[in-house]
């Protein structure tokens, strides 16, 4: 029996003596089957091995067809070996840890449906994910080229990882026609009044010109129509429909054109925004600070504005977590509506420890004395830069920078802060 190791897969070779053998180094391939990845069709197996039952072959034939396999990525151990009913290999498919779910960018020729029965035909053992090492993506990014190239353009595929945060490890591989640039080339709107025009105008620019994703661009246009609808008080508004045309190559891209279909509706008023009251924020001061007021056109961001006030008095009193909420009652007839806020403060969060860096033994000094938020105390986030600004104690510190960073424990509900000082600057 013959070992090899190609990459990480083990093979095994095995030749029984019902292997026909046409000479010491050639024989007639019998029938081939594959056994342990039955995700795969044996169809799709065989032709990745390039290998055809009938046809002759050495053994490093047979070799060469279990490194196809093996260089796919898609599979741990590859053992093959003859028996009386012909040739098996025997495959363990890599740990679902090895394998990225495949996404597509900016093919804007086809659905995610259509391109996964696209690539299913003409990528032999494609099911939807891509393992982490192995050729099995460059596969892939030669099949999406040359669907690319039948729609008349010469197209350069990247692969790329996709984490949710900056160095974190990859959840997703996206394919991506990275060049030429797929793009929003235009935006019409039907059925939107005279009056909402010059609205939409500065949305529309902002929209258009911008890279098309096929994952997220039909829903930022729908958003940020509905925003500035909702921003003016219509909040019956909807997108009814979003159509884009077939894409236009032209000499600086592949340019697509949108359509979306409004339902406008009528303009609301506010009738109340009623805040009870807190030993946080009393309602008098809420309502002396509110941004939209009785009668006002009743503005989403004009509400978010309002709310943020009240969000911003309960983390300035340590509470980190606190969720404000507004939900709304229409009265549809006389097109008002009215907030009635509540808020959910969660913990309140204390100083652990604070530490200032970058100080000198006497602006140390300056600094515990003049400073007065410290372990224990609940954590007020406008207290740092009130500080650093209005205190002239810190004479010492005149010229100098500062930079903070808290580090909230949502646990034990406790907040190290770290000041770090710097000539150069100013200290606010």
């Amino acid at each position: 029996m013959l070992f090899s190791t190609i990459r990480s897969a083990l093979l095994t070779f095995c030749l029984a003596t019902s292997i026909t053998t046409l000479s010491a180094q050639t024989f007639i391939i019998p029938p081939i089957a594959f056994e342990g990845a039955p995700a795969y069709s044996q169809a799709d197996l065989l032709k990745v091995t390039g290998l055809t039952p009938g046809a002759t072959s050495t053994q490093d034939g047979l070799q060469a067809g279990a490194q196809h396999l093996g260089d796919t990525g898609l599979f741990s151990d590859i053992n093959f070996a003859s028996n009386e009913k012909g040739l098996v290999f025997t495959l363990k498919p890599m740990p679902d840890s090895n394998l990225l779910p495949a996404t597509f960018t900016n093919f804007v020729w086809w659905s995610p449906a259509e391109l996964t029965a696209a690539l299913k035909a003409r990528v032999p053992l494609y099911i939807g994910v891509v393992p982490t090492t192995g050729d099995f993506k460059d596969s892939i990014i030669s099949a999406l080229k040359a669907m690319v190239a039948e729609k008349g353009v010469t197209a350069n595929v990247v692969a790329i990882g996709v984490s949710a945060q900056p160095g974190a490890t990859p959840t997703s591989i996206a394919f991506a026609i990275d060049s030429p640039q797929v793009r929003v080339h235009t935006i019409t709107v039907v059925h939107a009044s005279p009056t909402m025009q010059p609205r939409l105008d500065p949305v529309i620019k902002n929209q258009t010109d911008q890279p098309f994703d096929t994952n997220t661009t039909r829903t930022t246009i729908t958003n940020a129509l509905t925003s500035a609808y909702h921003d003016a008080g219509y909040l019956d508004m909807a997108v009814l429909n979003l159509t884009q045309t077939p894409p236009q190559v032209t000499p600086s891209g592949i340019d697509v054109a949108f359509t979306a279909t409004l339902k406008e509706g009528q303009p609301y008023q506010l009738f109340q925004l009623n805040w009870p009251g807190s030993d946080i924020i009393s309602t008098a001061d809420f309502n002396k600070q509110a941004k939209m007021k009785p009668g006002d056109m009743a503005s989403d961001a004009a509400l978010n504005q309002s709310l943020s006030i009240i969000t911003a008095a309960y983390i300035a009193k340590g509470f980190q977590d606190a969720k404000v909420k507004a939900p709304a009652t229409f009265d549809h007839l006389s097109h008002h509506v009215s907030y009635t806020i509540t808020v959910d403060p969660g913990p309140q969060y204390h100083i652990h420890t604070v530490k200032a860096l970058g100080l000198s033994a006497e602006q140390q000094k300056q600094f515990d004395s003049a400073w007065h938020m410290n372990p224990g105390d609940f954590y007020d986030t406008t207290y740092l830069t009130n500080f650093l600004h209005n205190n002239s104690a810190l004479q010492s510190l005149a010229g100098y920078s500062a930079t903070y960073d808290a580090i909230s424990d949502p646990n034990t509900h406790l907040v190290d802060l770290t000041i770090t000082f710097a000539k150069g600057g100013v200290l606010n």
